[in-house]
């Protein structure tokens, strides 16, 4: 079975030649329920794809209020991609712009937890237009998915993963980490190629669960002088 799950690995994985995104920055967001948003389901519908905001300045949602028996939904988000996102995956996103290579379709990656108290990881799930990969090492040390059909923007969330809390209050801080079955977590660019200059973890990056607010929120992932607003944007992209 093992075997298995590595050779169906295997073929989800693109060729290792760079191509698309420069330096794409991969986050968690996370979002509090108090009871289990799967059951009966859906999610709601910013789970998958990120409201865009309408004022300035804004900031990804890292972190929430830690209460007992209250559910969390962490979706990873994939920012600074280049412009234009690619129309359709394919050779012509590797060619150079105007013809597009920005977006991605999909990232394998693992999730660290640190912290006090216990946080019960449930599962990590695909959103529509992803497909789950399998996960030898299991998750969320080994998750990710791949699009089954689009070239995603920064806004489309390829999945999300659920933990529930029992009774501690204190802070715990969730984290991209490097893919446990894979041991890299890259991007995986329009042209089915890896982004090499992907940048994860640290702070900003991550999420906190309870205590006193520390983490810091993702709002500036490129160090770009922004001296119009259009350069404002796209630090949040």
């Amino acid at each position: 079975m093992k075997k298995l799950l590595i050779v169906l690995a295997a073929l989800m994985i693109p060729s290792i030649v760079f191509a698309g995104n420069v330096a794409p920055r991969v986050y968690l967001e996370v979002y509090r329920f108090e009871e289990d948003p799967t059951d009966p389901g859906p999610v709601p519908g910013y789970v998958c794809v990120h409201q865009q905001p309408t004022v300035y300045p804004w900031t990804l949602p890292c972190y929430e209020a830690r209460l007992p028996y209250n559910f969390y939904v962490v979706p990873i988000h994939i920012g600074s991609l280049d412009t234009p996102t690619c129309p359709v995956p394919g050779t012509a996103c590797a060619e150079p712009l105007p013809n597009g290579q920005g977006g991605y379709l999909g990232i394998f990656f693992g999730v660290a937890s640190t912290g006090t108290g216990t946080l019960t990881f449930m599962s990590w799930n695909a959103c529509d237009g992803f497909l789950k990969g399998p996960s030898a090492a299991g998750e969320p040390a080994a998750c990710g998915a791949s699009s089954t059909r689009d070239c995603h923007d920064w806004m489309d969330h390829e999945g999300y993963l659920i933990y529930m809390n029992l009774t501690s209050t204190a802070a715990r801080y969730l984290n991209v980490t490097t893919n446990a079955d894979l041991l890299h977590t890259r991007v995986i660019n329009c042209h089915n190629q890896y982004d090499f200059g992907t940048i994860y973890g640290g702070n900003p990056g991550g999420v906190q669960i309870g205590g006193a607010q520390t983490i810091l929120c993702g709002d500036s992932p490129t160090p770009v002088d922004a001296t119009t607003w259009g350069a404002i944007k796209g630090l949040y992209r």
